[in-house]
């Protein structure tokens, strides 16, 4: 059996087995192709929970959103890319205020991506989580300005929502973080297939409280 030769797919049985130490680097294989099985530096099969995929954060620290007029939409969005498919694994939010509030939290997935509108729209810096994989390719947009939200893309819909308790400011009081976990469960991360869809922390139009601060972070992976 040689490494990397095609195979119709579920023709493999019967094949001889071989097995080659694994260098650390993440292969980029041909579909239906047929490998050697990955072992350790022990000699025994490779088995490693850590994903393999590049992955990337965002975030950002006392960030004072957007104030929409008559109630704020959109606040910060993961929004795909042209090149690769994107999945967000996790999107997490939390905050104080001048006083100790609850804040109703929501993801929303849009099919077509925010514009800034009257807003100031700034990209926060992806990070990726090993310095050998390339530069990410998705984009994490946050939204500020007094009485006004973005341009909101097309909804697909709401996919998760949640309350968060956010902490009276200086009282040392504990905030209630909200963290959206994607693809811990068996389940598919929400994937953006385009530069054009987008995963939006969104307030549904209430009205913020006084002196609101978020921290936030996006983590996600590309392929």
């Amino acid at each position: 059996m040689e490494a990397g030769r095609l195979i119709n797919q579920g023709q493999a049985a019967g094949e001889p087995q071989m097995g080659q130490v694994y260098s650390g680097t993440y292969p980029a294989y041909l579909a239906n192709s047929l490998q050697v099985v990955a072992l350790d530096k022990t000699g025994a099969q490779m088995s490693n929970g850590e994903g393999r995929k590049p992955t990337y954060s965002a975030c950002t620290a006392a960030f004072a959103p957007n104030l929409g007029a008559g109630g704020t939409t959109d606040v910060c969005g993961i929004i795909g890319s042209a090149s690769k498919q994107v999945r967000v694994l996790r999107f997490a939010v939390s905050g104080r205020a001048t006083a100790a509030n609850q804040l109703d939290v929501q993801l929303v997935k849009r099919s077509s991506a925010d514009t800034a509108g009257s807003s100031a729209a700034a990209n926060l810096t992806a990070v990726a989580h090993d310095s050998n994989d390339a530069a990410a390719t998705a984009v994490v947009t946050t939204y500020t300005g007094n009485n006004v939200n973005p341009t909101l893309g097309t909804t697909v819909g709401i996919v998760r929502a949640q309350q968060s308790n956010v902490s009276a400011a200086g009282s040392g009081g504990a905030a209630t973080p909200v963290e959206f976990d994607f693809g811990t469960c068996n389940d598919k991360s929400v994937v953006l297939n385009s530069a054009s869809e987008g995963l939006y922390l969104n307030f549904g139009g209430a009205v913020l409280p006084a002196g609101l601060v978020l921290n936030i972070f996006v983590e996600w992976s590309e392929e």
